[in-house]
């Protein structure tokens, strides 16, 4: 009879673990010394080029047209078209100690996936992965319900992922995932489904030596995708704020992904399609009080080739937005300086942005920045519009070692219609609150 109870009590317990609503992932910058993913020979004008071109690249591959071409015009030795501004790590299997791949953070994908160590072709990899290895570690069987589509591989569910010219093959298996919560405690969820790339193609993570990126975590919405298999958890929430000067932030899922606002920091909640990459509906930009004469349709969702919309992409190093809107920004403040302060901008090809300064406003002679307001939609078909100011810090970046600045939003490359995106830079100090169940988007200003 006790030992009846006990074994009752141990099962009770073992559930609870596993009924969690709650967790969290690093969010790495890709040029933190800490991965030494950047090499060292980088010059400041190298780094720069690196994560001008990151953002250059997604864009570019967001547009399904570009996509299927497989063309990349902005290639450089440093930068392909995989990349992503941030880096995370995922736990699986029940070994001691688990397997800790990092991957890349991508919010445009749905399929989370890592190179496994029977790869044929593989890339290069620090450290290779066997998911046989793990002793909780299953393949996915082709009837399984959550075979979508129905990919053989093996014998095994299989699955396909490209990304521009990348692809890679393999098959789907399940193992236990597990996170740490903001208390420091760990969360596990059984039977995830994640995929074991064995046939990569045109894949470069990072320097060729000592590559440390395993794979791609998936935040998109599928039917593969950790939101949607967690989420009777995490009820389709996340949130993060992105620090500054290449600090490691934080995403927090479920019941941890909070947005607090007060008096002075208003939190503002606008329509999302979450389904669309997290398209939120931009109508327009203001520049120093004005708006700006941009035809608006330019930002409106094209959901079948993404050619045009607005999109929240944080593995964007800058906000890249169509060439047409660029051209009005960039002629705004250029008119706001030459008329404020009699100032001509530096030759366009100076450095890795279109327009620069060699000088700074000077606070204690009343000089300022213009201020750059992107106006939202509240919803489809509502005239009510919201308002988020960037701040000047994340818009008009100091170029080292020269007293001058750059603004920082990218025009975007080979295309006049877009997509837009707004990159990490542009959303530092401020907390973003994700709710895909009820298709809404949250932010408010916050030192991170």
């Amino acid at each position: 009879m006790m030992l009846s109870f006990v074994l009752h009590l141990l099962l009770h317990v073992t559930s609870l673990i596993f009924q969690t609503n709650a967790f969290s992932m690093k969010m790495i910058p890709i040029d933190s010394p800490d991965l030494q993913i950047i090499p060292k020979t980088f010059t400041t004008k190298d780094r720069a080029h690196f994560l001008r071109n990151i953002s250059l690249s997604r864009a570019f591959y967001a547009n399904k047209r570009n996509a299927k071409l497989g063309l990349n015009s902005i290639q450089t030795p440093y930068t392909n078209i995989q990349s992503s501004y941030f880096v995370t790590q995922f736990t699986f299997g029940r070994n001691n100690p688990p397997f800790t791949p990092t991957v890349v953070l991508d919010t445009s994908t749905d399929v989370t996936w890592i190179q496994c160590s029977k790869c044929d072709p593989c890339f290069t990899l620090k450290d290779s992965f066997s998911v046989d290895d793990s002793k909780s570690y299953s393949r996915m069987a082709p009837e399984d319900t959550r075979c979508k589509p129905k990919i053989s591989y093996e014998g095994s569910c299989g699955f396909k992922a490209t990304y521009g010219k990348g692809h890679t093959q393999g098959y789907l298996g399940l193992d236990t995932f597990s996170f740490n919560d903001t208390q420091g405690e760990t969360n596990y969820f059984t039977n995830v489904a994640f995929g074991c790339g064995i046939r990569n193609h045109e894949f470069e993570f990072g320097s060729a030596a000592g590559n440390v990126i395993a794979g791609i975590f998936g935040l998109g919405i599928g039917p593969r995708s950790i939101m949607t298999q967690l989420s009777t958890e995490i009820k389709g929430r996340f949130s993060y704020c992105i620090k500054p000067d290449q600090g490691t932030s934080t995403i927090l899922y479920g019941d941890d992904a909070q947005i607090i606002g007060d008096d002075a920091r208003k939190v503002q909640t606008i329509a999302m399609n979450s389904e669309a990459r997290y398209h939120v509906y931009l109508a327009a930009i203001t520049v120093d009080g004005s708006r700006l004469a941009i035809d608006p349709t330019v930002f409106e969702l094209d959901a079948q080739d993404f050619t045009r919309g607005f999109f929240i992409d944080p593995g964007a190093t800058f906000t890249v937005i169509t060439n047409t809107a660029h051209m009005e920004l960039d002629g705004a403040v250029q008119t706001f300086f030459r008329e404020k302060y009699q100032w001509d901008p530096l030759p366009s090809d100076a450095y890795m942005f279109d327009l620069c300064y060699d000088k700074v406003p000077d606070a204690t002679k009343g000089q300022y920045y213009p201020s750059i307001v992107f106006n939202f939609i509240k919803a489809p078909g509502d005239t009510g519009e919201v308002q988020l100011e960037l701040d000047s810090k994340n818009v008009f970046g100091n170029f080292v070692n020269k007293d001058g600045f750059c603004l920082q939003i990218l025009p975007t490359a080979n295309s006049s219609d877009g997509p837009s995106i707004l990159g990490a830079f542009q959303q530092r100090n401020l907390q973003f609150l994700f709710d895909t169940d009820a298709q809404l988007l949250s932010f408010v200003p916050k030192t991170c």
